[in-house]
């Protein structure tokens, strides 16, 4: 094989490498937006189980007759 059919091998192989990386840089950047949704909606769903919770506390203590004291 000569020099330059070798050097054109290489440089056709890096070419392809390189859109590979870009590919993959892509698919990088996709799986980090995924992740940072994933935690906002694990932290809506946290707040909205202590919101229910706190309301449903408040809920029994007035249906079990445990309210504010009227003087």
């Amino acid at each position: 094989m000569t020099p330059e059919k070798r050097m054109a091998t290489l440089e056709a192989k890096l070419e392809q490498q390189i859109k590979e990386i870009d590919g993959l840089r892509s698919d990088v950047r996709e799986l980090a937006d995924a992740w940072k949704a994933a935690g906002a909606m694990v932290a809506l769903v946290k707040t909205a189980a202590a919101v229910v919770l706190a309301v449903g506390v408040i809920v029994g203590a007035f249906k079990f007759g445990i309210g504010p004291e009227v003087k």
